[in-house]
């Protein structure tokens, strides 16, 4: 940097050289190469690095989920208490329900996290407005900003630009706040790789101002499972698809290089999660392997997506749960084998030497930081259960990890050291590529954030616009009967439509908004309480395999849409008595056989609000433009009888389901009004 930049200060603390000026970070009234913004990132990290404690470097290694002091997540949250101010433990891991070995600090008093426990990293889960972001992410700023040595913090969040019924933590944490685009399927659907760099500069520019700086994600994991519960945070199942959209969302999130403009990406599960056995997650005990039954599937399939984003420079790599087995296909180079007969450690991927340096860094050539997935020391700590939680930080480390995601407590990484399971100086290099990521974001030079800014661009028109029309091509259209004449939908004509959502989340709720959707968009409509009394029946059926709660210890995850909430008796009786658009909410590839041949028309939505379905279906903006980002099966037994590592796409026409004109609901597949 040679431009004066702007400084940002509550201290007051600044310091005059060179006619430039600069921020005395330390209070010592002397301008150190960590504090002179004209210097590289990577030179001013390695001096901070040189001038902080075990302790100091221990505490930036962690990550945990941090609240305002109000926050409904905390067990006790307190009214206009802007920073927390308690510490929280718990005896079991808030996600999968299993007991810790011992309670676990889940999130620090934000004064302790600050000065006692040396904590930067921190990861917003909260919904929270405009006002109530800012204000609270200035507020542990500035609590930073009177630290030692000054050192900002620095937020993450899950993404927060999706339509979602519900904030789910850890996947999508935030409604109704940012700018709304369709899910990531969805995205996928449009098959425009522009449109996702352009999505990921534009909400950059939201998540900025509001004072969030790094985003977990995106999922570079391609979708070969289709059982998966995480499915739909995938961008789909073609290799070439993936790695173009997340070479163009790290660009455009990040630009070319980070800056006080950029978000910092994450870019997660390496090697690829969606290696699943019978669909089960590695959150789970019995989800916890990757195994590869198809000889260099790993290369061929998985890996290109992870190679596309170190290629746009993204910032860190998650490395997934899971672990490599050894019943596994020949996948690497000889030259990454463990032995003559053996090709991997047996260890979760965070802990994996071998994937992570000589495979990620050294191989594919990754220059950021490796950021472990949520609590991989103290409750999936696969392949590493019997070590202690010292030794697991140990070995995680000098695998190759950098930070830990959503811990909050360095005191086991810290005796690390002191049981001389690590050298000190082993935290010198984590260390110093987390602060320059955080040099690079321009936070050493101004951390604060406009209030008044964030409430102009957070979900802004012109943000908005983009993402609302992405909703509505996001829409498939898979089959439209002629003689039917349902599509396009005449929304200036008067006509009898019968609603009916079906599915398992809120659905009182979508059916009340598909009603309102319909009223507000189509008011010559009239809406009526039975099929035969209509004219039409319009069905949105909403299937769903929820993590955490359908991933169930030697239960196989369904595809059927009876197993997963749809009202599939309901539905025939509806398509027997009045002609039906059939909509189907694909978060997986669902099986379609009891539903598709008696509707007169079929589309796919991938989360879209219910007025932009409608909307997409009259023909506005060219009408739905999506096409099936992934295979449709054409039963239960071709899944089960499919290799969990080859993406549908590549599995042949036996394995698509065919429709009753005939037609295959393979990858690709969708048509226009």
């Amino acid at each position: 940097m040679t431009t004066q930049p702007e400084l940002g200060s509550k201290t007051g603390r600044y310091i005059e050289q060179d006619g430039l000026t600069f921020r005395d970070l330390d209070g010592d009234g002397a301008l150190s190469p960590f504090e002179d913004w004209r210097l590289p990132a990577a030179e001013r990290a390695r001096d901070l690095v040189s001038r902080m404690t075990t302790e100091e470097k221990a505490g930036l290694m962690v990550i945990g989920s941090h609240y305002p002091g109000y926050s409904a997540f905390l067990p006790t949250p307190v009214e206009g208490q802007i920073l927390n101010q308690e510490d929280v433990w718990r005896d079991a891991n808030p996600i999968t329900g299993v007991p810790f070995a011992e309670p676990v600090l889940v999130t620090s008093a934000t004064d302790k996290a600050i000065n006692e426990r040396g904590q930067r990293y921190f990861v917003v889960r909260d919904n929270l407005t405009p006002q109530e972001l800012t204000e609270w992410t200035n507020a542990v700023q500035e609590l930073a900003e009177n630290s030692r040595l000054g050192i900002p913090a620095i937020f993450a969040s899950n993404p927060r630009n999706h339509v979602a019924l519900v904030s789910q933590f850890g996947v999508n944490e935030s409604t109704g706040i940012f700018s709304e685009w369709p899910g990531e399927l969805g995205l996928a659907a449009l098959n425009d790789k522009e449109l996702i760099e352009t999505f990921g500069h534009e909400i950059a520019k939201e998540w900025r101002a509001g004072g969030i700086h790094k985003l977990y994600g995106y999922m570079a994991d391609l979708a070969s499972e289709p059982r998966w519960s995480r499915f739909n945070g995938t961008f789909g199942e073609d290799p070439e698809l993936v790695s173009e959209y997340i070479g163009a969302v790290v660009r455009g999130m990040q630009g070319e290089t980070l800056s006080e403009e950029s978000v910092a990406t994450t870019i997660k599960h390496f090697p690829g999660g969606g290696v699943r056995l019978d669909g089960h997650d590695p959150h789970f005990e019995w989800g916890q392997t990757n195994e590869y039954p198809t000889e260099n599937a790993l290369e061929k399939y998985h890996l290109p997506p992870f190679q596309a984003a170190l290629d746009a420079g993204a910032a860190s790599i998650m490395p997934y749960y899971a672990r490599p087995m050894n019943n596994s296909s020949p996948q690497l180079d000889q030259e990454f084998w463990q032995g003559p007969t053996t090709q991997f450690e047996e260890v979760a991927f965070a802990y994996n030497r071998t994937f992570i340096q000589r495979l990620l860094r050294d191989k594919m050539g990754h220059e950021g930081y490796v950021n472990s997935d949520s609590g991989v020391i103290d409750a999936m700590m696969w392949g590493v259960e019997d070590l202690s939680e010292a030794d697991r930080f140990a070995a995680a480390v000098r695998a190759g990890t950098d930070i830990f995601s959503d811990m909050a407590n360095p005191a086991q990484l810290i005796a690390a050291v002191e049981q001389g399971h690590l050298e000190a100086s082993e935290l010198d290099q984590p260390a110093a590529r987390l602060l320059t990521e955080i040099f690079a974001l321009g936070l050493f030079e101004n951390p604060y954030v406009d209030a008044a800014r964030a409430a102009s661009v957070i979900g802004a028109p012109e943000i908005s616009a983009l993402g609302e029309r992405a909703q509505r091509q996001s829409v498939t259209l898979l089959r439209n009967d002629a003689d039917a004449a349902l599509l396009p939908l005449q929304l200036d004509k008067p006509i009898k439509v019968y609603p009916f959502v079906t599915g398992r989340t809120k659905i009182d709720q979508v059916q009340g908004q598909l009603e309102e959707a319909i009223a507000a968009v189509w008011p010559t409509a009239d809406i009526v309480s039975a099929p035969e009394d209509a004219d039409f029946a319009l069905i949105w059926a909403r299937p769903e395999i929820a993590l955490f709660e359908d991933d169930r210890e030697g239960v196989s995850l369904s595809l059927d849409p009876r197993d997963n909430g749809v009202d599939v008796d309901r539905v025939q009786v509806i398509e027997k008595t009045v002609p039906t658009l059939l909509v189907v909410n694909a978060t997986n590839p669902w099986l379609l056989a009891e539903l598709e041949p008696e509707a007169q028309a079929v589309a796919i939505t991938f989360e879209i609000k219910p007025e932009h379905l409608l909307r997409s279906l009259s023909g506005e903006d060219g009408g739905p433009a999506g096409r099936l980002p992934m295979t449709l099966p054409v039963s239960a037994q071709a899944i089960a009888d499919s290799p969990r590592d080859v993406p549908g796409k590549f599995l042949g026409d036996e394995y698509a389901y065919r429709d009753r004109d005939g037609n295959l609901y393979s990858y690709g597949f969708g048509r226009s009004l």
